[in-house]
């Protein structure tokens, strides 16, 4: 594995079990960028299904729903169909997230 991919060093957080504190890992990967919300189990859930239906396609389906739907003024389809592109392409989502304002 590259030196660049592999985290610096291990990241734990104490759990409280029992008597004696346990260390567990967690993902080096989890990190937010700050303004920016984690997507919900229902956002993750639809765009798996998005993904089920259009393969490879999905996210510049859903890309293209959500461009559809900011240039008919629809807030509410358009965050939906930006949240599912974010899921599955975040720097095409950045794209969306540029025209209409919002953080990626």
């Amino acid at each position: 594995m590259s030196r660049g991919l592999a985290p610096t060093r291990p990241s734990f957080r104490i759990c409280q079990a029992g008597s004696a504190p346990l260390r567990i890992p967690e993902a080096a990967n989890d990190n937010l960028r700050p303004g920016r919300e984690p997507q919900s189990e229902a956002e993750i859930r639809a765009a798996l299904g998005h993904f089920a239906q259009h393969h490879l396609n999905a996210a510049q389906d859903a890309y293209a729903r959500a461009e559809a739907a900011l240039a008919a003024g629809d807030r509410e389809e358009f965050a939906f169909w930006a949240n599912i592109c974010r899921a599955l392409d975040r720097r095409l989502a950045a794209t969306l997230s540029d025209v209409w304002g919002l953080p990626g």
